[in-house]
């Protein structure tokens, strides 16, 4: 719409400064004339040239030249035309390949976090029924014993080796697995802990320190409540204990 409206309002500018200038019928004879009439003596004639000059179909340096005939302001004007066609479909083309960029820059990420929640989504669904083929009970819960037994399996180990789950030390999978420590692993503790779990085996050493560091934690923070004095009860130091010996 923008380069219809430049074309019509510069193409005006010019078939009016050509036919006030051939005002008389000698002057539509003259030789000088010629290229002015050939390029811009009627409006449709005028924007064809000007959409000529734009795009490259003719060299602007001749419609240039047929217009010295007139005075510089149409001159100035042809190169105002230029100056905004140029620009404004430079800034239109840039505009839409930014767009179509940024849009396809969206949708890839949409479908790279789609595909990821669909693959959570689907190993998941690996370890529900892998859970359900150990739980030979229907008891909605694996004990050690269960869980051992099951991973003398090759099938189960070869089935946890796909979901890239080192299953080597099973009594220290199952204490990982184990949240609450309640001796007993159930759908949703086995679920989550095998996604945390999930990759080569140093990560299961890492989630087994990890376990350790936060096991001593909780042992020395219960150490340092068993040492404080109880309430109302005066602290004693190895001072008063040897005055007290020595009485």
């Amino acid at each position: 719409v923008v380069l219809l409206v430049l074309f019509f309002m510069f193409g005006i500018s010019l078939t009016t400064g050509t036919l006030e200038h051939l005002n008389t019928t000698d002057r539509w004879a003259e030789e000088e004339n010629k290229l002015l009439i050939l390029y811009f003596a009627s409006l449709d004639r005028s924007i064809l040239n000007l959409y000529m000059a734009m795009l490259g179909g003719r060299d602007w340096g001749e419609y240039y030249d047929a217009l010295m005939v007139l005075p510089l302001m149409y001159r100035l004007i042809f190169m105002m035309f230029l100056s905004f066609a140029i620009l404004a479909v430079v800034n239109i083309v840039t505009g839409i390949f930014v767009e179509n960029a940024i849009q396809c820059h969206h949708t890839d990420r949409n479908s790279v976090v789609q595909e990821e929640l669909q693959s959570k989504e689907a190993y998941k669904d690996r370890m529900r029924s892998v859970f359900e083929e150990m739980d030979e009970d229907d008891t909605g819960c694996l004990t050690l014993e269960e869980f051992e037994a099951k991973l003398d399996d090759e099938r189960v180990i070869a089935y946890f080796d796909t979901l890239k789950l080192d299953v080597s030390d099973a009594r220290k999978l199952f204490t990982l697995l184990d949240f609450d420590q309640s001796g007993q692993v159930e759908l949703d503790e086995f679920m989550n802990g095998c996604l945390k779990l999930k990759g080569e085996s140093r990560a299961l050493d890492l989630a087994m320190i990890m376990y350790e560091m936060e096991w001593m934690v909780q042992a020395i923070a219960h150490v340092c409540q068993q040492m404080q004095p109880q309430d109302g009860a005066a602290p004693t130091s190895r001072v008063d204990t040897k005055l007290s010996t020595g009485s």
